[in-house]
């Protein structure tokens, strides 16, 4: 390592000195040379060579001449013993210097890290979770799974055309059992006083945004498990209490599990800001643009518009949104929150295609289907199949489905948290939404699922000359919960507890199934029923956790699922 030139001299000569000094007598006593002299070599201070040097210097100096009584030779005061708070200023004046040095040239001392890794903090978690899942005996098996068919090449509906193959259904009659863990490691980076960059990696069976679990023997044999890219930001606060985001980020908005699963990420750019009103009151905001789906470059290059002779028109999908909210602290023991929210997701409802031949591989609005749903929302058939002219009776209909409606979702959120005693807590919470942008008669003429109840009628191309039909659309485009949390929020310290329990409703067309909680019912909307549960912290920043949930569907045919969840959770 390279030290400043302009001080060797002076380390040298004070090392020179210090080893003459050390020969005599009395010095010697309190200093000795060899050991400081190794000390300066291991701190590059001076090098092995000049070290020996001194040493020989030392050992063939000739004896001081004789001093007079008085102490004074030639002129000169000799002193044989250099006091102790002299030698302790002498070695702070050096250790300042070459401490200012040291810091100006990023040098590395003992205890410190290099200036760099100072900005960086990292962080994790891991969560091993036993889950169960519970079917009612009187469950229908009538539930369409859409979510497989949209992310396969289509589903034939004309059960007359030959070899025909119908879809696939959700399971909703036999309990399931299985063992998941969770992992997530993330690394934040202060860039500036005023930029940073996150940075997390976490585990999951797919794709899902609103999922991080990993199944358990859910691949090969003891095969390894993937990691995903979970988040990837860059914030900037270019003026206090003001935050803009871009990336891939935290939900940056004050929302319940009625409209987006807590482990849901966002991806496009957010402004959140923050102003204290009075040492009590805040008003806080964030509004944001976010891509939910992007065309494929070249969709529809091989099934060009007639007349066109090219791709295609894009089929983009985006989350618009904003929120305003106060909070309001008017004891140290009261905290008050309340906030309303505007979520338009544009472009996201299924669109009627063009007049697509049966053979066709790609319609033009295909990409208006959901590319990740989970259970509960109303869909209808978007391609507008031309049957084989040849045999029209049994020509096949390959079709995907998209949402019926359009979703513009208002959200009310309220919570009072109230320390109590002790350091237990108690949060009451609430949440209700509506979706503005349902068109009911619309959905009643399209809706194929969240029907009301079966009836039999005449149908004499089936064997059996009837076809059971169900009754017209019974969904609905509100929801709302409630929650009670008793005991320490935040697991941190062992011994910290808490409990909770809660109620909700949500309709099936309130949100989007895709982005609500993936633990409630069968993960989506269209679900009702209640959750208890608790946890306990038994080591620093490790507890271990139980719920139940219990939910049973809000329309269609009857559909009751309960869960238990058993988590064990550390993190650091």
């Amino acid at each position: 390592m390279n030290r400043p030139n302009r001080l060797k001299p002076a380390l040298l000569a004070c090392a020179a000195g210090l080893t003459l000094l050390a020969a005599q007598p009395a010095f010697a006593q309190s200093v000795d040379s060899a050991k400081l002299l190794e000390l300066m070599v291991a701190k590059g201070l001076v090098t092995r060579a000049e070290a020996d040097a001194l040493l020989a210097e030392a050992t063939v100096a000739p004896a001081p001449a004789p001093v007079p009584a008085g102490g004074v030779a030639n002129g000169v005061q000799t002193i044989p013993y250099i006091p102790q708070v002299v030698r302790d200023q002498i070695k702070q004046e050096l250790r300042a210097e070459l401490g200012t040095q040291a810091e100006a040239q990023g040098w590395s001392a003992p205890g410190q890290t290099p200036q760099w890794t100072r900005g960086i903090t990292l962080s994790g978690d891991v969560r091993v979770r036993g889950e169960g899942v519970f079917m009612d005996d009187n469950n229908a098996d009538v539930f369409v799974d859409y979510g497989a068919i949209n992310a396969g090449s289509g589903q034939n509906i004309n059960d007359r055309t030959p070899g025909y193959v119908g879809p696939a259904y959700l399971n909703t009659l036999e309990d399931r059992q299985r063992a998941r863990i969770r992992a997530r490691f993330g690394l934040k980076a202060q860039i500036d006083s005023w930029i940073s960059a996150e940075l997390r990696v976490a585990t999951g069976n797919d794709t899902s945004p609103v999922s991080t679990n990993q199944t358990l023997g859910g691949g090969d044999e003891f095969g390894k498990y993937a990691l995903w890219l979970d988040r990837a930001s860059i914030r900037l606060t270019p003026v206090k209490d003001v935050a803009l985001d871009f990336g891939r980020f935290a939900n940056p908005f004050w929302t319940g599990e009625l409209l987006f699963d807590e482990d849901l990420n966002f991806d496009g750019a957010a402004v959140s800001a923050r102003r204290a009103l009075n040492p009590e009151l805040s008003v806080f905001g964030t509004a944001g643009a976010f891509p939910i789906f992007n065309t494929d470059f070249n969709f529809g290059s091989r099934n060009a518009p007639e007349g066109k002779g090219g791709p295609f028109e894009s089929r983009d999908k985006y989350l618009l949104a904003a929120q305003l909210g106060l909070d309001w602290k008017p004891r140290d023991d009261v905290r008050v929150r309340a906030a309303v929210g505007y979520f338009n997701f544009d472009g996201v409802e299924g669109e009627t295609s063009r007049p697509c031949q049966f053979y066709e591989a790609v319609c033009n609005t295909d990409p208006t289907r959901p590319q990740f749903q989970q259970f509960g929302n109303t869909m209808f058939p978007i391609r507008n199949v031309v049957p084989d002219p040849q045999n029209p009776a049994t020509s096949p209909e390959n079709q995907y489905f998209g949402l019926a409606t359009a979703y513009e979702v208002l959200n009310v959120r309220a919570s009072l948290d109230f320390n109590a005693f002790d350091g237990v807590g108690f949060r009451i919470e609430g949440d209700y939404v509506e979706n503005l942008g349902l068109d009911e008669t619309l959905v009643r003429a399209r809706a194929v699922n969240n029907l009301g109840p079966s009836r039999f009628i005449p149908d004499p191309g089936n064997s059996n000359g009837v076809k059971e039909v169900y009754g017209p659309w019974a969904g609905g485009s509100s929801g709302w919960a409630i929650k009670l949390t008793a005991g320490k929020l935040d697991l941190a310290s062992r011994g910290d507890w808490n409990v909770h329990a809660g109620y909700r409703r949500l309709e099936s067309d309130a949100v989007l199934d895709a982005f609500s909680d993936s633990d409630f019912h069968m993960g989506g909307t269209n679900a009702q029923g209640w959750m208890v549960g608790g946890a306990y912290a038994f080591g620093k920043n490790t507890a271990v956790s139980a719920r139940w949930l219990s939910g049973e569907e809000v329309a269609g045919a009857p559909l009751s699922a309960d869960r238990l969840l058993l988590d064990l959770l550390t993190r650091f």
